[in-house]
C-alpha cells in the first residue's frame, strides 16, 4: 500500500514538474508588446478611456490574419515576425480576417466613408523597439457648391456622378487598385438648385492622371432626366483635404460647365 501511495505521489510530482516546465517554455516563447505609439496624420492619437474599439490589427509573417487588439492594454505574442496595422475606425476598414496580401479597403459606393489606415509596419520579437503606427487619411473630400441665386423649377432632383480612377486601397504596400469606377448620389431640391451643396469622399489622386471628373443630371418629379451637364477638366483630391468647386447649376444652354472656381484647402487654384 505504501509503495502504491509513493508511486501516486511520484506521478503527481512529475506532472507538476511537467506543467511547470511547459509554463516556463510558454513564457520563454512569448514576448510582451510594451512600447508602441499611434498617430493620426502625424499627431498623437489615443483611444479614449472606456471605448472598446480595437484599433490594432496583427498579421503573421506570411500575411495570415492573427488578431485584433485594443490599445488600452499590453499584450503578449509568440516570438516571431509580424505586421501591425492601426486604424481609428476598424469596423469600417477591416470587415473580414483575410490575408494581409488580399486586404483591400474599397472605395465607398456612396462616397461617404473616409479611409484611415497606417502602413503595415513590420515588428519582431522581443518587441523591444518603439513601434510607431501613423494612421493616414487616404481619402479627401470633393465639395460641390452651387452659387445660383435664382432656382430652376423644372427639376426636383440633382444626381451627381463622380468618376474616379482608384477603386481600393491595399495596406500591405500602401498602393491603390487602379480601376475606373463611378460613385453617385441624388439629392432632392425644392429650391431649383439654390443652396445645393454635397460632399463626396474619394481616394486621393496623387497625380493628374488620377484626377476625378464630374457629371450632373437633372431629374423632374417623374425621375426623368431632363438635362445633363459635365464639368470641363478634372480635379485633384488631396489626402485629408477638401477640393471645393463653386459653380452655377442653372446657367442656360450650358452642357459643359466651364465657369467655376476651385479652392483646395482654402487656396484658390488657377486653371
Amino acid at each position: 500500500m505504501k509503495k502504491i501511495i509513493n508511486r501516486i505521489l511520484g506521478y503527481g510530482l512529475l506532472a507538476l514538474l511537467t506543467i511547470a516546465c511547459a509554463e516556463d517554455e510558454i513564457k520563454y516563447d512569448t514576448s510582451v508588446v510594451r512600447d508602441y505609439k499611434i498617430q493620426l496624420n502625424g499627431e498623437p492619437w489615443r483611444l479614449n478611456t472606456g471605448i472598446t474599439t480595437l484599433p490594432i490589427f496583427i498579421y503573421k509573417d506570411n500575411g495570415d490574419y492573427f488578431g485584433n487588439y485594443s490599445s488600452h492594454y499590453r499584450f503578449a505574442l509568440e516570438n516571431g515576425s509580424y505586421s501591425f496595422i492601426a486604424t481609428d475606425i476598424p469596423a469600417q476598414m477591416v470587415t473580414s480576417p483575410v490575408n494581409l496580401k488580399d486586404l483591400v479597403v474599397p472605395q465607398a459606393v456612396n462616397a461617404d466613408q473616409k479611409v484611415n489606415m497606417s502602413a503595415a509596419m513590420p515588428y519582431a520579437s522581443p518587441f523591444a523597439d518603439t513601434l510607431t503606427m501613423n494612421i493616414l487619411t487616404r481619402t479627401g473630400t470633393l465639395r460641390l457648391k452651387a452659387k445660383d441665386i435664382v432656382g430652376d423649377p423644372s427639376y426636383s432632383t440633382i444626381k451627381t456622378t463622380v468618376f474616379v480612377k482608384r477603386s481600393g486601397y491595399k495596406p500591405v504596400d500602401e498602393t491603390f487598385v487602379k480601376e475606373d469606377i463611378s460613385v453617385a448620389r441624388s439629392k432632392k431640391t425644392t429650391s431649383g438648385g439654390v443652396n445645393y451643396l454635397d460632399d463626396f469622399i474619394v481616394f486621393q489622386t496623387d497625380d493628374e492622371a488620377n484626377n476625378v471628373r464630374v457629371k450632373i443630371e437633372f431629374l423632374n418629379a417623374d425621375s426623368v432626366v431632363i438635362n445633363t451637364k459635365e464639368f470641363e477638366g478634372s480635379f485633384p483630391i488631396l489626402p485629408n483635404g477638401v477640393t471645393n468647386i463653386d459653380f452655377n447649376l442653372n446657367d442656360p444652354n450650358t452642357a459643359i460647365i466651364k465657369d467655376y472656381v476651385v479652392t483646395i484647402n482654402g487656396e484658390i487654384m488657377v486653371k
